[in-house]
C-alpha cells in the first residue's frame, strides 16, 4: 500500500469511486459523516483493520453513553459526549469504507457492525433518560414518555428499514424504465433532504447543546417527537409496499397464470 500524502490520495480518490447508495440517505450522512469516514479509512495505517475501526467507534459511543448517564450533569464538559459521539459515528462509516478499500470485507465484521449500532440506538435514549432525571432537567414522569418513545420509534425504524431493504432485494422489482428510474432519483433527493432531522448524526450533534439543557431538552423533545411521526410514515409506506409485493408475487405463481404461461 502506498504511503505519504500521495498515496493518501490515491486511497481517497478510490474511496470516492466505491461509495455506497446514495439513495434517500440523508444529508448529514451523505455529505458530512461518510466523507469523514473516507478520511479516516484513507488515513489508516496498514496494521489497522475494519473491526479494528469498529472498536474505535464502540468505545467513543457507548463511553460517551456511560458518562451520560452516571457522570455529566452539564457545563462546558458535558459538550465532549456529542464530540465522542459525533468521532464515533464517524468510525461507524469508515470501517466499511475500510474494508471496502482493501476488499476485506466479512459477514462476521457485518455482523458486529449492527450489533454495535442496534446497541447504542437503545443506549442512546437510556442515558438520556437517567441524564435528565439525574439533573432534573424534565419532569420525570414526561422524560419517560418522551425517552421511550424516541428509543421505540428508533429501534423499530432501524429495524424494519434493514428487512425492509434485504426482502425488497429479494423480491422487489426495480425501476422499468429510464423515467422511472428518473422520478425515483428525484424522490431519492426529497426523502435525503426531509430524513436530516431524523438522521442520527444530527442527533449526535445534538449533544453538543448539553452543558445549556434549557437548549438541549426541547430540541431532543422536538426530534423526538419527528422522529416518531417520521417512523410511523415510514412503517406504513414499507408495509403497503410489501403488500405490493405479495400481490405480484400472487398473480404471478397463479394457477390462471400457469396455464396462461402453457
Amino acid at each position: 500500500m502506498s504511503s505519504g500524502a500521495d498515496g493518501f490520495r490515491e486511497r481517497f480518490d478510490s474511496l470516492r469511486q466505491a461509495q455506497k447508495k446514495r439513495r434517500g440517505v440523508p444529508l448529514y450522512t451523505l455529505y458530512v459523516n461518510r466523507p469523514a469516514g473516507r478520511v479516516i479509512a484513507a488515513a489508516s495505517p496498514a496494521w489497522m483493520t475494519p473491526n479494528g475501526l469498529t472498536a474505535i467507534g464502540g468505545v467513543l459511543t457507548y463511553g460517551a453513553l456511560i458518562a451520560l448517564m452516571f457522570f455529566v450533569d452539564g457545563g462546558p464538559a458535558a459538550a465532549l459526549v456529542g464530540v465522542a459521539l459525533v468521532l464515533g459515528f464517524f468510525f461507524d462509516s469508515a470501517d466499511g469504507q475500510l474494508a471496502r478499500l482493501r476488499s476485506a470485507g466479512s459477514v462476521s465484521g457485518e455482523w458486529l457492525d449492527h450489533v454495535l449500532d442496534s446497541g447504542r440506538i437503545v443506549l442512546l435514549h437510556i442515558a438520556t433518560l437517567w441524564f435528565l432525571v439525574r439533573t432534573e432537567a424534565l419532569d420525570e414522569t414526561l422524560a419517560v414518555l418522551v425517552c421511550t418513545a424516541f428509543a421505540l420509534a428508533a429501534t423499530l425504524v432501524f429495524f424494519a428499514g434493514t428487512l425492509f431493504e434485504k426482502l425488497e432485494a429479494l423480491h422487489g422489482e426495480k425501476p422499468a424504465t429510464p423515467a422511472a428510474a428518473a422520478s425515483a432519483s428525484r424522490q431519492s433527493s426529497l426523502r435525503s433532504a426531509l430524513m436530516l432531522p431524523v438522521d442520527y448524526g444530527v442527533t449526535c450533534v445534538m449533544f453538543l447543546l448539553l452543558p445549556w439543557p434549557a437548549v438541549f431538552v426541547p430540541v431532543y423533545v422536538l426530534l423526538a417527537i419527528i422522529k416518531v411521526l417520521s417512523t410511523s410514515a415510514f412503517l406504513a409506506k414499507w408495509y403497503l409496499a410489501l403488500r405490493r409485493i405479495d400481490a405480484h408475487r400472487r398473480r404471478v405463481t397463479s394457477p390462471a397464470s400457469a396455464h396462461d404461461a402453457s
